[in-house]
């Protein structure tokens, strides 16, 4: 009968039955190593930030061609600085704005332009609420939407504004669609840190139910866990050398496709395991009936989601 087995005993399931300590342990050290050397996924998309702003659409094409035509700016990165008063703004508020405007155009490196609206007089209706309290100046700054540049441009502003010091009844707030695209980002970093962990715990009782072992829960867990740290310190170390870059939403999808992938196949490997158990069937021969008997279903859903996600990858 043990001839009559055999030959499932070969190939790859062979090799990785044989060698199954060195390649833990190989996962292992590369978990270690990129965690030591290389910083955190998301260290790594906030330095290697890419714009989501769609740069050949022709509402962006025409407006950095007005930008550059005039000599004033070269991205599409807007902030709107807004001031607001308890009561209508007066001579102190204008001074107080005349000095943010100059503040912020001796910063080159963040700010390309400021539309000084309140400053000209032509304009400075305009930019002003018809009860007075309130005006804005529009300020373009470096970098597109999204991007590791626009990030700082957009804290370099409100870094400007926190340390300004307004009159009396007056405050002043950074706003527009830059400040808002950071704001998105940041917001998406601190709740994915949240929902990681909601998750690992839903999934942790989901097994626990369903297997009703402690340590089949904490192998599964283990092994999903070294999964996405692998997952995610691979992407870090190629996003760290420049080769890739990274936004809130890419890192968010990695470290979810991640969890999930990394649980569904330590089901079906699992599963598929006890099924050759109760049939009565000795350990090693319930890993190779589980083997070739999802081996092929991971491999081609590995592949389904690899290809999806390299579907997603843009060309430019």
């Amino acid at each position: 009968m043990g001839n009559h087995e055999h030959p499932d005993h070969r190939g790859i399931a062979r090799v990785i039955r044989v060698a199954a300590v060195p390649i833990i342990l190989l996962w292992v050290a590369l978990v270690v190593v990129l965690n030591a050397l290389i910083p955190q996924l998301e260290v790594v998309g906030h330095e290697h930030a890419v714009s989501l702003s769609p740069q050949d659409a022709p509402a962006l094409v025409a407006m950095k061609k007005i930008g550059e035509r005039f000599d004033q700016f070269d991205s599409d990165t807007i902030a709107m600085v807004v001031l607001e008063g308890d009561q209508p703004l007066g001579t102190d508020a204008h001074h107080y704005y005349d000095e943010l405007v100059r503040t912020l155009q001796a910063d080159t490196e963040h700010v390309q332009h400021v539309q000084n609206y309140w400053g000209d007089l032509i304009t400075a209706a305009g930019s002003q609420s018809t009860d007075g309290k309130a005006a804005y100046v529009q300020v373009n700054l470096a970098g597109n939407q999204g991007e590791t540049l626009a990030n700082e441009s957009v804290a370099a502003v409100r870094k400007i504004i926190d340390e300004s010091h307004p009159p009396a009844g007056v405050k002043a707030y950074v706003t527009g669609q830059g400040p808002l695209t950071t704001d998105m980002n940041e917001a998406g970093d601190k709740s994915m840190v949240k929902i990681t962990f909601v998750t690992i715990a839903v999934i942790a009782v989901m097994l626990i139910v369903v297997y009703r072992s402690f340590a089949t829960m904490l192998l599964m867990l283990i092994v999903v866990l070294l999964e996405m740290s692998a997952a995610r310190g691979v992407v870090a170390a190629i996003g760290h050398a420049g080769l890739l870059g990274l936004s809130t939403f890419s890192v968010s999808l990695l470290t979810s496709l991640a969890i999930a992938a990394g649980t569904d196949y330590a089901i079906f490997l699992v599963g598929r395991y006890q099924e050759a158990r109760q049939k009565g069937q000795e350990r090693e021969d319930a890993y190779y009936t589980a083997f070739h008997g999802v081996g092929h279903v991971i491999l081609g859903s590995g592949l389904t989601v690899a290809g999806a996600c390299c579907a997603c990858i843009s060309p430019g």
